[in-house]
């Protein structure tokens, strides 16, 4: 399952992917991880033009967990990691889910 939302204060999209387990290295399992996020955050680089909208990959990174993830659930954690500002639920709307 993946999310995607809109950071206003950013202008730029957060996209939050659930890992499969291929990102896992055995010292992550045996540190005790068993799950994991991707995060992406994307600018659009011109929206006064038509046709392809072009985005600038701004950052990426992931979030391993002892316990189980969800890509809806890491949101607070993702926003935290990718803009280093505590989460504020009124600046994300979430645009869309898929995989569900």
């Amino acid at each position: 399952m993946a999310v995607l939302t809109w950071i206003k204060s950013k202008k730029a999209f957060l996209k939050i992917q659930e890992g499969i387990g291929d990102n896992l290295l055995r010292e992550d399992k045996d540190n005790g991880y068993i799950d994991y996020v991707l995060w992406s955050t994307f600018r659009p680089l011109d929206i006064d033009l038509d046709g392809e909208l072009e985005m600038e990959c701004i950052d990426s990174g992931m979030l391993m967990s002892k316990e189980p993830m969800s890509a809806r659930g890491s949101t607070p954690d993702c926003y935290y990691d990718a803009f280093r500002t505590p989460y504020d639920e009124s600046d994300v709307i979430e645009l869309m889910e898929d995989g569900v």
